[in-house]
């Protein structure tokens, strides 16, 4: 995220920035749901809710990190490798919840 923001602006980057910050601002409140242990008291599946919130991210870090690296800008390949990063842990973690809970 603070690489894509400090070398510039473009559509790219502008688009990498939304699944970045979008990614850590959901993901933030599911923990905080997780930690105050409102998943129990709401009656929702919340194993599939986090699933398919993990596939959904990992697409979106897949399509904005692939062309972020494709402009050969340095601090831009740089956002775009620990977007690769985050795609896999979201990948590990969406593996996680599919052999847990669904």
């Amino acid at each position: 995220m603070l690489t894509i923001a400090a070398t510039g602006v473009s559509a790219r980057g502008d688009a990498f920035l939304v699944a970045s910050i979008g990614a850590f601002i959901i993901t933030l409140l599911l923990l905080l749901i997780r930690i105050m242990d409102l998943d129990t008291t709401m009656n929702l599946p919340w194993m599939k809710i986090e699933f398919g919130y993990c596939v959904i991210w990992s697409i979106f870090y897949h399509i904005t990190a692939t062309k972020v690296i494709d402009t050969y800008v340095d601090g831009y390949i740089a956002g775009g490798v620990f977007g690769l990063l985050a795609m896999i842990l979201y990948i590990i973690d969406a593996i996680d919840k599919f052999r847990t809970g669904l």
